[in-house]
């Protein structure tokens, strides 16, 4: 049987950017202009495997009473951690999204409110190719109250937006290649919205087209789908699909399926198999705490192995 294996990568205490400012200690330290308040930011990894990442570009969405809607971006944590925009007072949502950008591979749309006070508008995360393992991203969002010459700060935790796939085929012959597709990502994110309590990015309920995750050989089967960056499986949907196409060293042709359970937003999966365990109809089942994909293989349909097929 093939042995498969699921790791999850979460942490339940954040861990702050160094360069964070200490806003709330001491709130006079940045007087704010003409009685209005300031606001800042306190950006934290929501995984502490995570402080090592390197982040190219932070957008910030602020809205709030009477219409408010400022954006700023910077290229940098550094950057962002310095940002202090005067607000008058009030209740303010922000959205924080980290390397959805067009030089990562993303597309970020909106759909405004259709009142004012609303809060923020709903905000689409896109990628503009689905097959291109793009850096990971984050976002986060907050909700602060900006008093009068007070210096308020947006606590925001940077979750991790995109899965995580590994994959490992040993005992693949001399001579037989294998194309890995993935079905049944979403074809976006609704950043705006909670997928679990506290915790934004939703998967959409429709789905993307297939992705290429890559081509294996004899050589690379158990290092070139390595963490490779996804988004997370449709809203309304059970399982993901992998597809397999394998061409045999004997120049036959065998296109085999696996049905696997979903993947969520920033989780890391591991699927290690045997070439020798390959069928045509493979049931991928995970455990009832999801800590790991057990196996649980049920086969249905003619039963091809292709170790008889060289």
């Amino acid at each position: 049987m093939a042995a498969a294996a699921l790791i999850l990568g979460a942490c339940t205490h954040p861990t702050h950017f160094e360069l964070d400012m200490p806003q709330d200690e001491n709130p006079q330290k940045y007087p704010a202009p003409q009685g209005v308040g300031y606001l800042g930011n306190d950006l934290t990894w929501e995984d502490i495997a995570d402080t090592q990442s390197e982040i190219e570009h932070l957008s910030f969405t602020i809205t709030g009473p009477n219409g408010v809607k400022e954006t700023h971006e910077f290229n940098s944590a550094m950057d962002a951690s310095e940002w202090m925009v005067p607000l008058p007072v009030g209740e303010y949502d922000i959205l924080v999204s980290a390397n959805m950008d067009g030089d990562n591979g993303f597309q970020i749309s909106e759909t405004l409110p259709t009142k004012a006070d609303l809060g923020l508008p709903t905000t689409y995360a896109w990628l503009t190719d689905v097959s291109s393992n793009p850096a990971q991203a984050w976002n986060g969002i907050a909700h602060v109250k900006v008093d009068k010459d007070q210096m308020a700060t947006g606590h925001l935790n940077l979750d991790r937006l995109l899965a995580l796939f590994t994959l490992r085929i040993s005992n693949v012959p001399a001579g037989t290649v294998i194309d890995v597709h993935m079905r049944n990502a979403a074809k976006f994110v609704i950043l705006t919205e909670e997928y679990t309590p506290g915790h934004y990015g939703r998967p959409s309920t429709e789905t993307s087209e297939d992705i290429f995750l890559g081509q294996l050989n004899e050589t690379n089967a158990e290092s070139a789908i390595e963490e490779f960056k996804v988004f997370p499986t449709a809203g309304n949907l059970a399982n993901t699909i992998l597809l397999f196409h394998i061409k045999t060293n004997q120049g036959l042709e065998l296109d085999y399926t696996g049905v696997a359970p979903i993947m969520e937003n920033g989780n890391k999966y591991l699927l290690e198999m045997d070439y020798k365990t390959l069928n045509p109809f493979m049931l991928i089942t995970a455990s009832a705490t999801i800590n790991e994909w057990t196996e649980g293989w049920a086969v249905t349909g003619e039963i091809l192995d292709p170790t008889q097929l060289k």
